[in-house]
């Protein structure tokens, strides 16, 4: 059997913040040896707890930085055929407690190559480029305070105009407000708690009509 890559689809499937925590979740390219798939996510999990599946080997998860989707894909290939050897080498064993997995040699051999490719063992050396990373920026670092006069927010305003809004100053980050920059020169821009922000200036707007009135 063969590996089975299940793309990203989405330029910003491995970025994930909750409200409240600091940043956002780490993400990993995961290889389900039962099921023969390579794939890549974000940890779900609030304290990056991990399934038993994981920690008894059946998922071999290989921590990534916040990868856009195309670079996400990009890695999953080029890693594809030392999964392969994975995928050809390994069996479930008890250890008297659990049902583990357990590697061959050419396996070991073959993770191992996986976790130098994408700098997760000595000499820890990048493997990305910064445009393979998504950028994350700082809401307060992006709106400058007149972004209901810049953008004609109002107490009227849709939630529609507010998504093209965000989009727009993402647009902006992401170029630096120059049309003439290609899309694959610049890194795809998130911010958390954007679009909260917006939605507050359109509150704030209606209150100040509520109190006029």
């Amino acid at each position: 059997m063969s590996i089975r890559i299940i793309d990203c689809t989405s330029p910003t499937e491995l970025f994930r913040h909750y409200d409240g925590q600091s940043e956002a979740q780490p993400a990993y390219i995961e290889l389900d040896l039962p099921n023969g798939l390579l794939l890549a996510d974000y940890n779900a999990v609030i304290g990056n707890a991990v399934p038993p599946t994981v920690r008894n080997g059946q998922d071999r998860r290989y921590t990534i930085p916040v990868l856009t989707a195309d670079a996400a894909n990009r890695v999953m290939k080029e890693i594809a055929p030392l999964a392969d050897r994975i995928l050809a080498d390994w069996e479930e064993v008890w250890d008297g407690n659990n049902t583990v997995v357990r590697l061959g040699e050419d396996a070991r051999a073959a993770e191992d190559e996986i976790e130098a490719k994408l700098g997760l063992s000595h000499p820890y050396d990048q493997a990305f480029e910064e445009k393979d990373l998504i950028g994350q920026w700082d809401v307060d670092a992006v709106l400058n305070g007149l972004e209901a006069e810049e953008y004609d927010i109002t107490a009227d305003t849709g939630d529609e105009r507010l998504c093209e809004i965000e989009a727009e100053i993402l647009a902006s980050m992401a170029g630096g407000g120059d049309s003439s920059v290609e899309d694959d020169d610049s890194p795809v821009i998130v911010c958390a708690g954007l679009e909260a922000r917006l939605r507050r200036l359109r509150e704030d707007a209606a209150t100040d009509q509520e109190d006029e009135g």
